[in-house]
């Protein structure tokens, strides 16, 4: 398999100064893509004329779609209108305006959310569709299921390939310092370093998650550039940790030494969430290589810098 050369193509990130997006913008300048990261203050996605403004003036190749409204369990719980209306709009528009602008490629950055709350573990891309997502994610997890099944419907129709990376929890540098937006392991890294008398933690400490180091998930995603089938594929690391694993693992990490209380009457989640990524090694040759412990002690790091403590 030859891979994808992204030397001199003319490539438009969305969501290119967020999270995912910047890390995704410095790998293609690495291998030397003529890159343009874009964000809100370009465009506002959720209206259809904008996104076709920006996408025409652009006239990108290929698009690499990382942007969202979004944030964690708390942000989810509290906005489920704006993370369904205004992600549907997103991808809606950011798929027609690549068509329309002659894009060739689409690569879309889903999520694991878009699997049912209690599918066969590991979760394989076959049960995307068997079941409704965990409810406190599914009007966000529905936005990427159509995403990703409009995606195919403009690759049948039109040919314009479209790859979707199915994204284990992103953690890492660049991640949200506000707390109402922060994904877990960057909350629970914040309240660590804020040298709190106890820690608390949502929920039992009781279910599992997949955490992926987001220079990594960057990496997968871009390398889908060489899916020459399309469609969904899971990009993870494959290893599952409890809540109350994780926790200790943060807690070591920021030189925390305090008691740690898990409030039961907040939610879990899903129970369980670990991706099967055979898939991506098989096809793509693909795994993650940092450790979760190399990507906590990063990521403390960041945090540590960012936040001035």
């Amino acid at each position: 398999m030859t891979a994808f050369s992204w030397a001199g193509v003319r490539t438009l990130v969305t969501g290119g100064r967020g999270f995912l997006g910047s890390h995704v913008v410095r790998l293609l300048r690495e291998r030397g893509a003529d890159t343009v990261a874009v964000g809100r203050t370009e465009a506002d996605l959720r209206v259809r004329a904008e996104a076709a403004a920006l996408f025409e003036e652009v006239r990108p190749q290929v698009v690499v779609h990382c942007a969202v409204e979004g944030g964690g369990i708390g942000w989810m719980r509290h906005h489920p209108v704006e993370s369904g209306r205004d992600n549907t709009l997103i991808n809606v528009h950011a798929l027609d305006a690549a068509h329309s602008s002659g894009a060739t490629l689409f690569i879309g950055a889903s999520s694991a959310c878009c699997y049912p709350r209690t599918p066969p573990v590991p979760f394989r891309e076959e049960d995307v569709w068997n079941g409704y997502p965990e409810p406190i994610n599914g009007p966000y997890a529905l936005s990427k299921r159509m995403m990703m099944d409009l995606g195919r419907a403009y690759q049948q129709q039109h040919g314009m390939r479209a790859a979707f990376a199915i994204l284990a929890n992103l953690y890492g540098p660049g991640d949200d310092t506000g707390p109402e937006r922060a994904h877990v392991v960057a909350a629970l890294i914040m309240r660590c370093l804020g040298g709190p008398d106890e820690l608390v933690v949502w929920g039992t400490g009781d279910a599992t998650r997949e955490h992926l180091y987001v220079a990594d998930a960057a990496d997968g995603l871009l390398a889908l550039a060489d899916l020459e089938e399309g469609g969904p594929i899971n990009i993870g690391t494959g290893h599952e940790v409890s809540v109350a694993d994780l926790t200790g693992a943060i807690a070591k990490a920021c030189g925390f030494e305090g008691p740690v209380r898990f409030d039961t009457t907040k939610p879990d989640g899903q129970p369980r969430k670990v991706l099967e990524v055979s898939r991506v090694r098989d096809l793509l040759g693909w795994t993650a290589p940092t450790s979760l412990e190399a990507g906590l002690v990063q990521t403390v790091a960041w945090y540590r810098e960012a936040l001035r403590c």
